[in-house]
């Protein structure tokens, strides 16, 4: 299978991810990137992942609300405030960092999530019970924008779950307002990156961007997201929190070896 194809079959799992779960699909290009894009670095691979949840939360954010009569835009706004500057910083702040620290960071949060998903008990929460929380929307949104932009992950691995235990959205609308938050939150870390030194030296490259990545990804997870977004309408409580620990563990341990052979080297 061709490099091209191989990008286009990672683009399909995220729009599985980012329909299904809400996510930008940065948890599964970042370790995608590194383990078949030859050379490419950890700083270079989480900027292309970030550019990339632009795109990708944008058209599933489009697609999930269009039927919606009742977009909770104030919310929204509130989230993506604060979700805004914190990308930026935790972008910033990890282009300045070690690669092999920034995959540390990847991995510690990735582990963590991922176990607090297994131990979180299901949330629902109805239209009818939704509270209206500006303090906590802003911390969330906060939270959620360093988180994403720390991790190249666009931040949806984060709001998605305290959104839904602070109670400020409904299990009905949180992916879709996910993925609408997402859209400025990866842009702002996407700009960080845009403006860093280059450290992957290979043609096409602005900063810390790959760009041929972008069109091939962006293409897949196309054609996967209607899919993905099927997949969510169907997926139970307890379902969607085995899926997501799980698969936040697995990516957690393949880092985590990762880190350990290159410590070898």
């Amino acid at each position: 299978m061709g490099f091209a194809a191989w990008m286009l079959l990672a683009g399909t799992g995220v729009g599985l991810l980012s329909g299904a779960l809400g996510l930008g699909g940065g948890i599964l290009m970042l370790p995608v990137f590194l383990a078949l894009v030859p050379g490419i670095d950890a700083h270079t691979a989480k900027g292309t992942s970030l550019t990339i949840v632009v795109f990708v939360a944008l058209c599933n954010a489009w697609r999930l609300e269009r039927r919606e009569s009742n977009i909770p835009w104030r919310l929204t706004f509130l989230l993506a405030s604060a979700s805004i500057g914190g990308s930026f910083f935790g972008a910033w702040v990890t282009t300045k960092m070690p690669e092999n620290f920034v995959l540390l960071i990847f991995m510690s949060v990735l582990l963590y999530l991922g176990i607090q998903t297994f131990m979180l008990k299901p949330v629902r929460v109805h239209e009818s019970e939704v509270r209206r929380a500006s303090g906590v929307s802003i911390v969330i949104g906060l939270i959620a924008g360093v988180v994403g932009g720390a991790t190249g992950t666009g931040g949806g691995i984060v709001m998605v779950p305290l959104a839904l235990k602070a109670g400020i959205a409904s299990n009905l609308r949180v992916v879709g307002l996910s993925n609408m938050v997402m859209v400025p939150t990866a842009a702002a870390g996407a700009l960080a990156h845009l403006l860093a030194k280059q450290s992957y030296a290979y043609p096409w490259t602005a900063g810390q961007i790959y760009l041929p990545l972008v069109p091939l990804v962006f293409l897949g997870a196309q054609l996967a997201s209607p899919l993905g977004i099927m997949v969510n309408a169907r997926l139970s409580l307890h379902k969607r929190r085995v899926l997501l620990g799980s698969l936040l563990v697995m990516i957690a341990i393949q880092i985590l070896v990762r880190l350990v052979s290159s410590l070898g080297k």
